[in-house]
């Protein structure tokens, strides 16, 4: 599940007013998403990143068990080191891979070094034509790629364009631009799924993609204006 962030594209913009470059986003959550998508595959899967909704969730046995034995509520209820346990268990086995020795174990570490290196080439390539269409000449622009760490869930990744000068922010990005990321980013050589496992191997799930404008070649700068 991909999705660019972009002050457009929100329904938090005040969490966009970043003081850094890279700045990671996926913590503000459910405000990342655009304002009316409740209800959609987005929404949902993003309500799993809350901790507590997780907790919850793996503690719902409990309240069952005493729904059919309500003679024995009151043992299920004083067992909190049994609850304890069941939210450990689902954490660490069941939605993740707690342990980074386990994570390293998923995948040769020289395949995601690739594909970490993959995603560096393509994001350099779709910050070129951002540069080139915008004309912009000097700066740095960062494409910053963010994962869920959570492993056997369907994966997410946020991807935003940020710029540290004159001031940190996050561009708003055109249709057009979005479309170059979605079309570009991830394909069948590279899928998302893919990149998503390779975050884990490496345990990076903020990758960092820099372009600085004035290196945007003369001949990508006359594509994007044919384009134009």
């Amino acid at each position: 599940m991909l999705h660019v962030i972009t002050p457009s594209t929100v329904s938090n913009r005040s969490a966009l007013r970043i003081r850094k470059v890279p700045r990671g986003l996926f913590g503000f959550g459910q405000g990342m998403l655009p304002a009316g998508s409740m209800g959609g595959k987005m929404y949902w899967r993003m309500l799993m990143e809350i901790n507590f909704l997780r907790y919850c969730a793996a503690l719902i046995p409990f309240p069952v068990l005493m729904m059919f034995f309500p003679e024995k509520a009151l043992l299920i209820g004083q067992a909190p080191a049994l609850m304890f346990l069941a939210v450990f268990l689902v954490e660490s086995r069941v939605l993740s891979v707690d342990n980074p020795e386990r994570r390293r174990r998923l995948m040769d570490p020289e395949e995601a070094e690739r594909g970490a290196d993959t995603l560096a080439v393509r994001g350099r390539e779709v910050l070129t034509r951002i540069a080139a269409k915008r004309g912009l000449a000097a700066g740095e622009l960062h494409l910053v790629v963010e994962q869920s760490a959570l492993a056997r869930l369907a994966p997410v990744t946020f991807v935003s364009v940020q710029r540290a000068e004159p001031e940190p922010e996050v561009l708003d990005l055109s249709e057009e631009e979005r479309a170059i990321i979605e079309s570009d980013l991830f394909d069948a050589t590279l899928t998302e799924k893919h990149m998503h496992t390779c975050s884990l191997a490496l345990n990076r799930f903020l990758h960092d993609v820099t372009l600085e404008a004035r290196s945007v070649s003369a001949h990508a700068r006359l594509a994007a204006l044919a384009t134009a």
